[in-house]
């Protein structure tokens, strides 16, 4: 799998689900870090990129 992203991290998932060996690249530099906010995530209205990641972190 590359990419850590959404899409990336579902599909690991879901294969995982199906019992598949998966490996997630990814080089850690999200692309949407010059962005003002993140829309249509959720339960966050309209967090900015780094605030999105925290909070998923945790």
């Amino acid at each position: 799998m590359v990419g850590a992203g959404p899409a990336g991290l579902s599909a690991a998932f879901w294969l995982g689900r199906y019992r598949r060996r998966v490996l997630v690249v990814d080089d850690d530099r999200p692309r949407n870090e010059a962005a003002w906010a993140v829309h249509g995530y959720p339960g966050i209205p309209d967090p900015e990129p780094r605030e999105l990641r925290r909070r998923l972190g945790d």
